[in-house]
């Protein structure tokens, strides 16, 4: 069902703090937390003890805290004290999950800790770079995330879910090509001499026809870096291009629930706080609709156990059954002898 020996986006770095933090990943409760030292770390949300969640108790130093009967645990999941008593059980320690903060994101492995390598993390630098303006947020999909992947690599759908932000008909009519490459999968459509979307005229100052291109590159299970630009329509000049890319990091909640974390990064008008806001405030209104199709789509299949998400298929679902495939070929592999060891975007 989920790839595990991988890295995946648990929460943004800032969401970290002394407090902790309940967290649920492919299936499994989590607690992250700062020790007064800085170090982030994540542990199973359950004290060996009673069972009861980390998460209800508080930072304490270097340690967290149970919030029952005072049981404190290091960044690694030992238990370093037991409060009455000398002694502390042997058995009494906590699962810890290999924890590493890069690019604004905090990656958690959930697998073979042993191939847990950093080296491995994809490679999203434009999040923190200051050359590049940031627009981010989170959003919770009551849905499947393979639903989420599916709509990511459809961009078809813009001409209709999103016709008053990013989309028009032209969206949908546009030709794509679609490419397996290195356990990924490319979609890129070019659309020619279109009218710019409501979203691109204020973002980009282009109030005509536009030439628009976007590349998905897919890395399973799921990363998505959506690269796009617009140019005035016919431009043969390049440098009249404004490019962005949307970064989606997809991470498994539980079999029907989803985290959502976004990125719009820009190496235009960097300094315009102003568009930095209108961006984040379009693009979570624009991922608020998909949230609407996605979670009826869920419950329809959820209500029919055997119902395939494919009854019927059509040119734009090229993508979507691709990535599919893809995953399911990566998940039988991890199953078997050779675990998955990267996820590199």
């Amino acid at each position: 069902m989920w790839l595990r020996n991988c890295w995946q986006v648990i929460a943004f770095a800032r969401e970290i703090g002394n407090a902790p933090l309940a967290r649920t990943a492919c299936g499994e409760e989590i607690v992250l937390f700062r020790t007064q030292s800085g170090t982030a770390a994540a542990l199973a949300d359950r004290c060996p003890h009673r069972l009861a969640p980390l998460s209800l108790g508080r930072v304490a130093g270097e340690q967290i805290q149970c919030g029952y009967h005072g049981l404190c645990f290091d960044a690694q999941g030992h238990c370093v004290r037991v409060p009455g008593q000398d002694s502390v059980p042997r058995q009494a320690s906590v699962r810890n999950y290999p924890l590493v903060e890069r690019h604004s994101f905090a990656w958690i492995w959930l697998g073979d800790p042993a191939l847990a390598n950093p080296e491995t993390i994809p490679d999203v630098h434009w999040c923190n770079h200051p050359a590049w303006a940031v627009s981010d947020g989170y959003h919770h999909f009551a849905a499947n995330y393979q639903l989420v992947n599916d709509n990511l690599l459809d961009l078809s759908h813009e001409s209709f879910v999103h016709e008053d932000t990013i989309g028009n008909e032209a969206v949908a009519e546009a030709p794509f090509t679609v490419k397996l490459e290195d356990e990924r999968v490319r979609m890129h459509r070019d659309m020619y001499d279109m009218e710019a979307p409501p979203f691109y005229q204020r973002t980009t100052g282009f109030s005509g026809r536009i030439d628009r291109w976007h590349t998905n590159t897919f890395s399973p299970p799921g990363l998505h870096i959506i690269e796009n630009g617009s140019m005035p329509a016919g431009s043969t000049d390049k440098s009249a291009a404004l490019e962005r890319k949307v970064l989606n990091f997809i991470t498994p909640e539980t079999a029907t629930t989803t985290h959502y974390f976004w990125a719009v990064v820009r190496q235009f008008s960097i300094d315009d706080q102003a568009l930095t806001d209108y961006i984040r405030d379009g693009i979570r209104k624009t991922f608020d609709q998909d949230k609407t199709v996605l979670e009826a789509q869920q419950r329809i299949i959820g209500g029919d156990p055997d119902r395939t998400v494919f009854p019927v298929s059509i040119r734009v679902d090229a993508a979507p059954i691709q990535g599919r495939k893809l995953l399911a070929s990566m998940l039988a592999r991890e199953a078997g002898a050779a675990p998955l060891a990267s996820a590199r975007g």
